[in-house]
């Protein structure tokens, strides 16, 4: 175990800064080859004081070659990086093959984050009482996705042992070099734009919410569990909701946020949460575009009700950190966070002018 090697994609993200972290702390002997793209120096320095061991490698998820070769020299693939490029996902799953099968002593092991955006029911901003409420002991695969699909159908052949992390909305001002979950990011940049922090559709929809903290340690018990060899579930089984209990709506979200930066001498926001105009968000750029339709259609806009069973039934875990650092006071720290990492302060002065 102590020379195992991990290949980590989206080494930059909200996510991986935690993930690396924590795995720092429980895994410091590990070797770590972590992938990302437009590398600096300063960016590299920052990404290897997370872990005494991590390399960093400069590349894109369209480098499906490199990314094959990787994975195949891998004991442990962990994806936290766009997690629906089915490229990418192939080119692991082939290189994580081609090792199991290779007669390696141990049979590698693949964790894929993905979310509960999965669960979405086009509620459209509306509120809709649950029909069913997935807990982690479903056969998850019914959800429909290809990217889990496809992953569950590698398990089969026996050369790849897969999970798959369903976390809820995530909070928490992160370590890493994205410091700010990607939800709220993209409540800011619309923001940004309107002035004021909007909904999509009425936003009576609700979701669980986690620490990010939380999510870190829930994705180690899933690697612990693997790696001890324990009787845990993989493949088809191998669904993990990470939440807590607690639940919000995205207009009480949106207000929270508001009301944040309607008091602060250098945000311009109004405080309530309105629906955002499909013209403002055709104005966003073709990147962050794709990312606001995702964000609108799987996740902001839809309702999401799950409970983390598996997680707690399998390796005891519960989310300790949601309970200790509370959700709304949390927000408001990370609209600063994220109101500076993204300089958005001339947007929003700009943005206010305009509304008035």
């Amino acid at each position: 175990m102590s020379g195992s090697s991990i290949f980590l994609l989206g080494a930059a993200g909200y996510i991986a800064g935690q993930l690396l972290v924590s795995l720092a702390a429980e895994y410091p002997s590990f070797a770590i080859r972590a992938l990302d793209k437009d590398l600096s120096p300063s960016k590299v320095k920052q990404l290897q004081s997370f872990h005494p061991k991590l390399e960093v490698i400069e590349g894109y998820l369209a480098d499906v070659n490199m990314i094959e070769a990787e994975a195949k020299k891998a004991d442990i693939v962990i994806n936290v990086s766009l997690v629906s490029d089915m490229d990418s996902i192939n080119a692991i799953l082939r290189g994580l093959k081609q090792r199991g099968s290779s007669g390696s002593l141990s049979t590698p092991i693949y964790i894929h984050m993905m979310g509960t955006g999965l669960l979405g029911d086009d509620a459209f901003g509306e509120f809709f009482a649950p029909r069913h409420i997935w807990k982690s002991t479903s056969k998850a695969i019914g959800l429909g996705s290809n990217a889990c699909e496809l992953i569950v159908e590698a398990s089969k052949t026996g050369f790849v042992r897969t999970m798959i992390a369903l976390p809820g909305l995530i909070y928490g001002v992160g370590p890493g070099l994205q410091r700010v979950s990607l939800p709220q990011r993209v409540f800011l940049n619309l923001a940004s734009l309107t002035g004021h922090v909007g909904t999509f559709g009425p936003g009576r929809n609700v979701m669980n919410f986690v620490h990010l903290k939380d999510v870190a340690s829930a994705m180690l018990a899933m690697l612990n569990g693997a790696l001890e060899g324990k009787n845990m579930s993989e493949g088809e089984n191998g669904f993990y909701f990470i939440a807590s209990k607690y639940m919000i709506s995205i207009s009480d979200l949106g207000t929270i946020m508001g009301d944040v930066n309607a008091f602060q001498p250098r945000a311009y926001l109004k405080s309530q949460a309105d629906p955002i105009l499909t013209q403002v968000v055709e104005k966003v750029g073709p990147l962050e575009h794709a990312s606001v339709r995702i964000v609108a259609s799987a996740i902001m806009s839809s309702n999401q009700f799950c409970r983390a069973e598996r997680l707690a039934k399998e390796f005891g875990w519960s989310p300790r950190y949601t309970e200790s650092e509370s959700f709304f006071e949390s927000i408001p720290r990370e609209v600063e966070v994220c109101v500076k990492d993204l300089g958005l302060e001339a947007a929003f002065k700009d943005a206010k002018a305009r509304s008035m």
